[in-house]
């Protein structure tokens, strides 16, 4: 009798999915997600992703890089990309925040630990960032919580978002984002992390109406712009307002 082999990739899609089914399901989407479009689009099937199970992940107190790893990439890359499918989750609640900010998860009904209608009702949120990832990491998880946190926390008037000041960032983070991101009508107090002058710049637009107290710490700013930053502290209606910068450079403006 003659040996063979079958490479997975060879099966029909119908076959793969009825093996899927039988797996589970995060186990799938760790290994097998990222490996190419197909692959992706199979163990992305909603009928695969609308229940979610993350009790097995390694808790926030397990700091060695593999771990930090298989979090960053269920939490930065997973999630974001099956949100809209989950319909019950099940998560260890040192994860609740990383939950709400990988996505907006429009159709979650069940969950031991997420209740929209306990969302409403948070109004003070403190967030200390401090596990050891890549400025990359650091950038990207900043970027979906200034994209997700006043969507989802609708009622938010307080919000201390307290990041690590080694992490520095190599552009904007609000650049090319739509104007409706990180728009607030209840939040009265704000400390964030941003990369330059036109994040604090975009900030200040009208989005956040409600404002008085903004504490800003920039990776960069230009020595030109504190002129702006105290001729504008006025129209920009400020009770208190306090920025600090890692790095300050001379740049001349040419038309």
């Amino acid at each position: 009798m003659n040996n063979s082999t079958v490479n997975i990739l060879d099966l029909p899609d119908e076959i793969l999915l009825n093996i899927f089914k039988t797996l589970n399901n995060m186990d799938l989407l760790y290994s097998l997600f990222g490996i190419n479009k197909r692959l992706d689009n199979m163990v992305c099937d909603i009928n695969l992703t609308r229940s979610i199970n993350l009790m097995m992940l390694p808790s926030n107190r397990a700091i060695d890089w593999r771990t930090s790893t298989i979090r960053d990439r269920i939490f930065m890359q997973l999630l974001p990309r099956i949100h809209n499918n989950v319909e019950c989750f099940t998560v260890q609640g040192c994860f609740f925040l990383r939950v709400l900010l990988a996505g907006n998860y429009p159709n979650l009904h069940e969950s031991p630990f997420i209740h929209t209608s306990f969302l409403h009702q948070i109004t003070d949120l403190a967030v200390r960032i401090s596990d050891k990832i890549t400025n990359e990491s650091m950038e990207t998880l900043l970027i979906g919580i200034y994209k997700n946190i006043f969507t989802i926390l609708t009622n938010l008037k307080y919000l201390d978002l307290n990041v690590n000041d080694t992490y520095a960032f190599g552009k904007s983070l609000l650049k090319g984002l739509p104007s409706n991101i990180c728009c607030s009508s209840s939040i009265v107090h704000l400390r964030i992390k941003m990369n330059n002058f036109e994040d604090f710049l975009s900030l200040m637009d009208g989005r956040l109406s409600q404002l008085h107290t903004f504490i800003i710490d920039l990776d960069y700013i230009y020595d030109t712009c504190y002129a702006a930053l105290r001729f504008n502290r006025r129209r920009f209606n400020m009770r208190y307002l306090s920025s600090s910068v890692l790095n300050i450079a001379v740049k001349n403006h040419r038309e």
